[in-house]
């Protein structure tokens, strides 16, 4: 929400892509840092929007449950 961060973000995406690297967003929690973050091509995201930090065994597990 803060402008000086959503500037930020916006810059480290556009040297990200002309660089060909692909970003990882980290902390995301709600829906709309996410949209934000679609919005200006970034694809890879973690953070308690997704779910919180467990067990390893626990990840595996629900990972290996999906479809």
């Amino acid at each position: 929400s803060d402008p000086n961060d959503a500037a930020i973000v916006r810059t480290i995406l556009a040297l990200a892509k002309s660089l060909d690297l692909e970003v990882v967003a980290e902390g995301v929690e709600t829906t709309g840092q996410l949209s934000f973050l679609r919005l200006h091509g970034c694809e890879g995201f973690q953070g308690y929007l997704f779910g919180r930090p467990g067990p390893v065994e626990d990840i595996h597990a629900m990972l290996h449950s999906l479809p």
